[in-house]
């Protein structure tokens, strides 16, 4: 049909090229083709004498009823009409699966953090649009948004990964914490000297990562891993477990206090307690999709009205700085 110099040439031109020819050969009129197109008949001629220059040969000739095709029209046409057609596919293939990624938000957070207070607003966010498909990652682990092709982390402890963006959304309070059950066969400690009288769950290496932190920022967590060390405790993993340990009376275990006061369970010298950061955090790239700006904005309403809740309302906090 044509050399192969102009071969590499049409390889150059703009694929929208390509596809008003099609709808021209296929109406066979340049006007009525320019109405349907939504284009002046003088532009979509520009463009079609840009084709042909690409081409190096004529595409059409005119007749009374319109336009026809030339010899090196038609064989462009055939060869057009499939490459359009595996297009048009391409596109609503193409745009089925980045539909369907828009409409799903995944969230990784903590167990505690997503049972007591991420569920209970799933109903919030679902009315936010009725094709939203929420995926929750509950884990203690930090995870890689990348990797994880995640929108959201909620974190406590320091951010982390420069990857990300995000504010800190509010302050979670930690104390000790034991059942009615303990309690009535093990006098509550009167103050943090007591804990080494006390059965402890969980062990100095669960706070790994609080070991560089200077002990008077935090009396309470030293004192604690202290009577850990002199009692022999229970180490239950995951570290959601140790709610469980508590509950079914087994020792004193450190707990986030509004997830343990959930839990039903007794705080123990409420006067001393700890504290760690809440962070929502993301990838800057995440803003480029609707759903999850609005998931955004609502998740941070959300925090915003759950601060004092986080601060379970009790003493003094000394902040915590790392991840327990």
């Amino acid at each position: 049909m044509s050399s192969p110099r102009a071969r590499g040439r049409a390889a150059e031109v703009n694929w929208d090229l390509f596809r008003l020819f099609v709808s021209v050969a296929k109406i066979g009129s340049l006007n009525r083709a320019a109405r349907e197109i939504g284009m002046s008949q003088p532009t979509l001629g520009r463009r079609l004498k840009e084709l042909e220059r690409y081409i190096g040969a004529p595409l059409f000739f005119r007749v009374s009823s319109g336009v026809k095709l030339t010899q090196e029209g038609e064989q462009l046409r055939q060869s057009a009409a499939d490459m359009v057609r595996s297009f048009e596919l391409f596109q609503r293939d193409l745009s089925s699966r980045v539909g369907d990624r828009s409409y799903s938000i995944k969230i990784s957070a903590t167990e505690g953090l997503t049972k007591h207070w991420l569920l209970p607003r799933v109903r919030k966010l679902r009315a936010l649009d009725d094709q939203i498909r929420l995926e929750i990652n509950s884990t203690v682990l930090q995870q890689n948004l990348a990797a994880s092709d995640l929108d959201f982390v909620l974190r406590m402890g320091h951010p982390g990964d420069n990857e990300l963006i995000g504010r800190r959304v509010a302050t979670v309070a930690f104390g000790l914490f034991a059942s009615e059950a303990y309690l009535a066969g093990h006098p509550a400690p009167r103050s943090v000297a007591d804990l080494d009288k006390h059965e402890i769950i969980g062990s100095p290496v669960d706070f790994a990562d609080l070991r560089s932190e200077r002990a008077g920022q935090m009396v309470l967590l030293t004192r604690f891993k202290a009577a850990a060390d002199a009692r022999g405790a229970l180490r239950v993993m995951p570290i959601a477990n140790h709610f469980s340990a508590a509950a079914a009376g087994l020792g004193l275990a450190f707990l986030a206090v509004p997830f343990a006061l959930a839990e039903g369970l007794v705080r123990v010298l409420p006067h001393e307690s700890s504290s760690m950061d809440l962070w929502l955090l993301r990838r800057r790239e995440s803003d480029l999709r609707k759903l999850t700006r609005q998931v955004r904005r609502c998740l941070e309403a959300e925090f915003a009205e759950s601060r004092a809740w986080f601060l379970g309302q009790q003493g003094p906090r000394r902040r915590l700085q790392r991840i327990a």
